[in-house]
C-alpha cells in the first residue's frame, strides 16, 4: 500500500454525514471496521502486525478466491461458487471482469481475513451442510496457492486466515474455536472431497488434498484477532478516539 497520504477523518466525517440518510448499518460494520483498522495500523506504523500493509504489498476488499469445487463448465450437484473474502493482504493481483474479480497470488504472502461483530461463521454451503466458513476459506486459499504454482515454495511463503472478532463473541460462539482447529478444517475438507466418490474426477480431487491441501494446512497460520487488542496497539494514534468511538458504533447497531 504506497498510499498513506488519505486523511482517515475524511471517512469518519462521510459516515456522519449520511448518518442521518441511510441505516447506520451501511458503514457501522465489519467490513468497514476491518478497513479502518488496517488504513490505521499501516499509517502507525506497526509492521509485525498482520493487518500492516507495507509499500509492496495491497488491501483488497471482498475479493474472489478461485474454490477447488467449481462446477467446471458441467453440472455438479456437489458443487459451489468462488468465495468472498472481506480482507485480503499480501502479493497479489484482482482480475478484471471477464476473470470475475478472481485473486492471483504473484508473490511470497497471502493473508485472508474475515471480520465478525455478532455472527458465527456460516456452517455450511448449499451442496454441503457441513463446509463451514473457516474451512471452505482455507480450502480457497490452497486453491489460490496451487493456482500460482507456488507449493513446491511454501516454506518462503507467508500465509495466514484470520478471524477478526470481538474477543466476548469469540468465548461465547464455541464454534470459532472449533472450527478454526486444524484437525477440524483437515476432516471438514476430507468429507468435502469424498462427496465426490462416485464422480469421475474423484481420484483426481483425492490426490489435491493429499498432496497439496495438507501441506497450505499444515504451514498456513489460523488465530483470531480481537478487535479490543488491535485498538488498544493503536494507543498514541491521532485516529485512536475515532476508532473507539467506530467500534463501539458497530456494536450497537449489530
Amino acid at each position: 500500500m504506497d498510499d498513506k497520504s488519505y486523511d482517515l477523518n475524511k471517512l469518519f466525517e462521510f459516515f456522519k454525514y449520511w448518518k442521518d440518510y441511510t441505516h447506520s448499518t451501511e458503514f457501522y460494520n465489519e467490513g468497514w471496521l476491518l478497513k479502518l483498522l488496517v488504513y490505521a495500523i499501516t499509517d502507525f506504523g506497526l509492521k509485525e502486525h498482520p493487518l500492516y500493509v507495507n509499500e509492496n504489498e495491497k488491501f483488497f476488499s471482498e475479493g474472489l478466491l478461485p474454490s477447488p469445487f467449481l462446477t467446471e463448465g458441467k453440472k455438479n450437484p456437489f458443487a459451489e461458487s468462488h468465495t468472498h473474502a472481506d480482507g485480503a493482504i499480501g502479493n497479489f493481483t484482482i482480475g478484471n471482469n471477464s476473470s470475475k474479480g478472481l485473486l492471483e497470488l504473484k508473490g511470497n504472502k497471502l493473508n485472508i481475513f474475515e471480520a465478525k461483530i455478532n455472527s458465527g461463521f456460516s456452517t455450511g454451503v448449499t451442496n454441503a451442510s457441513f463446509y463451514n466458513q473457516a474451512a471452505r476459506n482455507v480450502a480457497c486459499i490452497a486453491e489460490t496457492i496451487d493456482k500460482a504454482d507456488k507449493l513446491e515454495n511454501l516454506d518462503s511463503l507467508s500465509i495466514g486466515f484470520y478471524l477478526v472478532v470481538p474477543k466476548d463473541q469469540y468465548e461465547k460462539k464455541k464454534s470459532f474455536e472449533e472450527f478454526l482447529d486444524r484437525d477440524h478444517i483437515l476432516k471438514t475438507v476430507k468429507k468435502r472431497v469424498d462427496q465426490y466418490k462416485n464422480e469421475g474426477d474423484y481420484v483426481e480431487r483425492k490426490d489435491w488434498f493429499d498432496t497439496k491441501f495438507t501441506l497450505v494446512l499444515k504451514h498456513l497460520e489460523r488465530k483470531p484477532l480481537f478487535y479490543e487488542d488491535v485498538i488498544t496497539e493503536l494507543k498514541g494514534s491521532v485516529y485512536i478516539k475515532k476508532i473507539k468511538d467506530f467500534y463501539n458504533s458497530c456494536i450497537e447497531y449489530n
